[in-house]
């Protein structure tokens, strides 16, 4: 399965939130065996946004999306990819009173503009947020699926590793499984000088070198049905 990590929000373009939920979500990917090859990151614009889920669904079979789910007018990453898919919304009454709980715990009322976070089609997977106002949800429509995450981590992850994961792993064929070498004394193009014959004819596992202070890291990764089995591999 190839996946694109969308994720969106103005302030991630402008520099103000280091976006820390690409790097957690294509480790954890490439840790269940799915293949991450593209990342993009997106404003609050609806456009754009549509133009972003065009690209990404002609060349992914799953997507997964990070932030735009809450209550303002900007965030419209659910809606774009409702009007995309063509399927309506409908208030999805357990999540309402989900939301509903939350504020009531908080001692506050909820505002009108949060109803629309518990909107969703009638056939979407509603992901529940326990650690927020804004449910994700999943869509999976002809072999293509999409996810989308609350943007703070706190809630991302959590939504992630609990909802999402356990409704991925019907789709694993395999797991990766990398092991890192470090070498010192030489640079990166020296080191893949040496291993230019087994970096050109790789397949699984492939070798990847990496530059860093004083040393090139490698890092070997094989796809298998198992760790034993990747080891095993990397050998």
């Amino acid at each position: 399965m190839i996946a694109e990590i969308l994720c969106v929000g103005t302030e991630l373009l402008l520099g103000d939130i280091v976006n820390t939920n690409a790097q957690y979500l294509a480790r954890r990917l490439s840790e269940l065996g799915i293949f991450v090859y593209h990342q993009s990151v997106i404003g609050d614009n609806p456009e754009r946004l549509k133009e972003a889920y065009k690209l990404a669904f002609s060349r992914s079979d799953l997507v997964i999306t990070t932030g735009g789910l809450g209550p303002t007018k900007d965030d419209l990453t659910k809606e774009v990819a409702f009007e995309y898919f063509g399927k309506e919304s409908v208030v999805h009454k357990e999540s309402l009173k989900i939301i509903e709980g939350y504020f009531n715990k908080l001692g506050k009322p909820m505002s009108e503009s949060n109803k629309k976070q518990a909107y969703f089609p009638k056939d979407a997977i509603i992901l529940p947020n326990n650690n927020g106002t804004a449910p994700g949800c999943i869509i999976d429509e002809e072999g293509k699926i999409l996810i989308t995450l609350p943007g703070p981590p706190k809630e991302m992850k959590p939504m992630f590793e609990e909802a999402a994961v356990p409704y991925l792993l019907k789709y694993q064929d395999g797991i990766l499984v990398s092991k890192v070498l470090r070498v010192i004394g030489v640079g990166e193009s020296e080191a893949a000088d040496m291993l230019s014959d087994i970096i050109d004819s790789q397949t699984n596992p492939t070798v990847a070198p990496y530059a860093k202070d004083g040393e090139v890291t490698f890092r070997i990764t094989a796809k298998s049905h198992s760790e034993e089995e990747g080891y095993e591999l990397i050998k």
